[in-house]
């Protein structure tokens, strides 16, 4: 006859000698725990116990967090995260995540494991900056768990993931803004360049741009799109954020090379085998730029012009840095950008901001008399 623990109504030691606790959880299912140390049994208890007071319990302690990063893609994620931001999260968690623990069972999971994840990513040469993305990715990711009741505390929250490096972003100066732009001025894509220098857009809000959103008379365009390439296809998606979804008033330079530029589309589609897409750029026949033919482009008229070699999201750094040094507002550099805050405006280009600083320290000065 079994025997149970005096004070411990639901502990018992059975006849095969082991002391044996259960627990029923919400869903009707029991949970058994078994060992030859009553001890063990009786803090597993009073664990499961609080669960279940919580509220909390594991619905399926043996899933792997293979086969549940998997599921939180494509349950989760698909519907709810940017085609782009899910293909980043797939690759993340397919090269970086399941290779170094998809094994270990989901509700095993500890901190240990993932700082040691991080501390390798950073052994082989991944930068800080990536390194946080990939456990931010994984934090993430277990907060969903968390909500699901498949995990009663997300590890990953006790991990101190690296600080990324600030680097400066590489700019160009006025003078050599101009003698780009001047080099360019009769090429065929010449406009794309403009708007990069004049208004500091995306790539692919550049590339995505309908001529339905671009108003010359008025002088404005409306950013309510993106050319992105999904899965090797060019597809048109929304902007980032609701941030970047804004108008632009448009330079007197830029608004000239535009008018140039839709002069020369106008005749080319009168070009047989033209494709209307509705796009401001397109190629000879009309469809879409792909982002690769156009960087190869800009790098071509980097050497032509014999320039410091750039990225095109660098023309957007520098649109922002010429006009913080001419003391324009960051809050109005953010809008035009379409950064989410102007706080990451300000964190961005703080090289340019603090010592702008010193135009209070001298008006306090002027203020107070001293020479």
């Amino acid at each position: 006859m079994a025997r149970r623990s005096k004070g411990e109504g639901s502990i018992y030691k059975a006849k095969s000698g082991f002391w044996t606790g259960a627990v029923t959880l919400p869903n009707g299912k029991r949970k058994v725990k078994r060992s030859k140390v009553q001890g063990v049994v009786k803090d597993w208890l009073i664990t499961e116990r609080k669960k279940l007071s919580d509220g909390i319990f594991a619905a399926d302690d043996k899933i792997t967090l293979s086969s549940y990063l998997r599921r939180y893609l494509e349950e989760y994620c698909r519907r709810t995260l940017r085609v782009t931001t899910f293909q980043g999260y797939t690759q993340v968690i397919e090269a970086h995540i399941i290779p170094e623990l998809g094994n270990v069972k989901l509700s095993q999971l500890r901190a240990d494991q993932i700082n040691h994840l991080l501390s390798k990513k950073l052994e082989v040469g991944l930068s800080n900056r990536f390194v946080e993305y990939i456990h931010g990715i994984l934090k993430r990711s277990l907060n969903v768990a968390l909500k699901w009741g498949l995990l009663t505390k997300n590890p990953a929250t006790m991990v101190t993931p690296p600080k990324p490096v600030y680097q400066i972003p590489k700019t160009w100066s006025m003078d050599e803004v101009k003698l780009f732009l001047e080099v360019l001025k009769d090429d065929r894509w010449a406009a794309i360049y403009y708007l990069g220098c004049g208004t500091g857009m995306r790539k692919g809000e550049v590339l995505g741009l309908p001529i339905s959103a671009l108003d010359l008379d008025k002088g404005y365009l409306m950013v309510i799109q993106t050319l992105q390439l999904v899965n090797g296809k060019l597809t048109l998606l929304k902007p980032k954020t609701q941030k970047s979804r804004r108008m632009i008033v448009l330079p007197d330079f830029v608004k000239e090379a535009l008018r140039i530029h839709l002069l020369r589309r106008q005749m080319l589609s009168q070009v047989v085998g033209w494709k209307e897409s509705g796009l401001v750029f397109t190629s000879d026949l009309g469809t879409p730029i792909f982002p690769r033919n156009m960087v190869r482009h800009f790098k071509s008229k980097l050497q032509q012009a014999g320039l410091p070699e750039i990225r095109f999201h660098d023309l957007r750094h520098t649109t922002a840095s010429l006009l913080l040094e001419k003391n324009v507002h960051p809050k109005i550099v953010s809008e035009l950008l379409g950064h989410s805050t102007v706080t990451l405006t300000l964190n961005t280009y703080s090289h340019i901001i603090n010592p702008i600083n010193k135009v209070a320290s001298k008006e306090m000065d002027d203020m107070f008399g001293v020479a």
